[in-house]
């Protein structure tokens, strides 16, 4: 099976979001109160968001960003993030309506494709019970909340093919980004070792890549 996947340079991003705004224009995923994640932290609670909640949305990526340190010699790194289209998904082995046996079969809920590896939800059988949501240890299926379906990152396929043929574009949030830190990998190799091996050179607090086997590896930081 030929497989997709993400290189990502943990030096390069400076987590300016481009990623996830260019996802969200190409995906036009629901934005609701932001286009963006945020927390209501004080104040009254509005309809819908009450007091530290996490505003209703739908993001296919996102940076998560983490501050270390004490002052003076404080930093702060960043991770751009979504679906791995990992090897063995946690998504589709816990979901009802989807056979982890026969992966490629696009009538299951969740279904990963023998063309390219790409891991996508069929929203016409997907429930929405939740239960991929609860097991991905990535975060990458997104409840919406108006169509009551589960949603996540598609590999931007209807850009990266046009009428079954390969385009020549690359997904979004990759064009995008504007300091090379995301960059899309033809020939992702879910058999590789050391700094090739799937998830290598995990930032701190990435799942064990060992769970899923994603189709994401690391350019770690330098010194």
């Amino acid at each position: 099976m030929a497989q997709f996947g993400w290189l990502i340079d943990l030096d390069r991003c400076i987590g300016c979001d481009t990623c996830t705004v260019a996802c969200k224009s190409e995906n036009n995923t629901r934005p609701v109160s932001s286009p963006l994640k945020f927390k209501n932290l004080g104040g009254a609670p509005v309809l819908g968001n009450p007091a530290g909640a996490i505003a209703d949305h739908t993001s296919y990526r996102w940076v998560v960003k983490r501050q270390s340190g004490a002052y003076p010699a404080t930093k702060t790194s960043f991770v751009t993030s979504s679906c791995n289209h990992c090897a063995s998904p946690a998504c589709m082995a816990a979901c009802p309506l989807s056979n982890p046996n026969d992966p490629s079969n696009e009538n299951n809920a969740i279904f990963k494709r023998a063309s390219d590896g790409v891991v996508l939800i069929n929203d016409s059988v997907c429930n929405g019970c939740k239960q991929c949501i609860v097991a991905c240890p990535y975060g990458a299926p997104q409840f919406n909340s108006t169509t009551k379906k589960v949603e996540k990152c598609t590999m931007c396929v209807h850009r990266v093919y046009e009428n079954g043929v390969r385009s020549g574009l690359q997904p979004a949030c990759v064009t995008s980004c504007v300091g090379d830190a995301l960059r899309f990998v033809d020939n992702f190799d879910l058999a590789g070792t050391g700094n090739n091996a799937p998830g290598a050179n995990a930032p701190e607090g990435f799942a064990d890549p060992a769970l899923t086997k994603p189709a994401v590896k690391f350019v770690a930081p330098r010194p």
